[in-house]
């Protein structure tokens, strides 16, 4: 018995979709000089002109979950975490992650909402799975997956699989406004117009921090 034409129709829709996140996901990560400076707007990678940084697709600060997901043609593991005082997040965060998008690139998203919020979903969520650097992991109760949802994103991180080096962030984002050594491996180059803060460490995968960039004199 032969294979029925829809099977074969949806495989070339899957095959295209794939194609279109990984083209996506790989124009961040295109190091030339000559995509950023050519490029306005229609960067990857902008500020609009309410100070809202646009990367992969999702605006900080005006994208909720939902539209993230759909940008990144993927779903999300959301959990609460907490984390201790010496950790440089420090706190309850909400987080969605995305284990691999397209070529392997992770994402995290810091979600917006209220402490308030967060305390009543800590009391409804699981018991906490602790790390050994002493992170505290809890699941959500199934009640608060839809309230998630529509959370907006504040902050988004990858986590590239590809090598990042001190010279392709240049050629991408131009020249760093500062650059902070934590340890002798690991260094944080700070892009200030780009709300931008990318770590290169010896010992671990490189990680660009996004956030909305904070305007002179504030």
């Amino acid at each position: 018995m032969t294979i029925p034409a829809p099977a074969k129709f949806g495989d070339r829709f899957g095959l295209k979709l794939l194609l279109a996140v990984v083209f996506v996901t790989a124009a961040v990560f295109a190091w030339t000089s000559s995509h950023y400076q050519q490029q306005d707007k229609q960067k990857d990678t902008w500020v609009d002109d309410q100070g809202k940084l646009h990367v992969l697709g999702i605006t900080l600060g005006t994208s909720d979950l939902r539209q993230a997901e759909l940008a990144l043609q993927s779903r999300s593991e959301i959990a609460l975490y907490l984390y201790p005082v010496e950790h440089p997040k420090a706190g309850m965060k909400l987080e969605a992650y995305f284990p691999s998008i397209a070529d392997h690139t992770q994402v995290i998203l810091l979600l917006e909402a209220t402490p308030e919020t967060l305390k009543q979903m800590e009391a409804r969520a699981s018991a906490p799975q602790l790390f050994q650097n002493r992170v505290a992991r809890l699941s959500l109760a199934p009640e608060d997956y839809q309230l998630t949802s529509r959370m907006t994103v504040r902050e988004l991180t990858l986590i590239p699989s590809v090598a990042v080096t001190p010279a392709s962030l240049q050629a991408r984002f131009g020249t760093p406004n500062h650059i902070r050594h934590l340890t002798p491996a690991s260094t944080v180059y700070r892009f200030s117009s780009l709300g931008l803060e990318a770590e290169l460490s010896e010992d671990e995968a490189p990680q660009l921090h996004f956030s909305n960039p904070v305007k002179e004199g504030s």
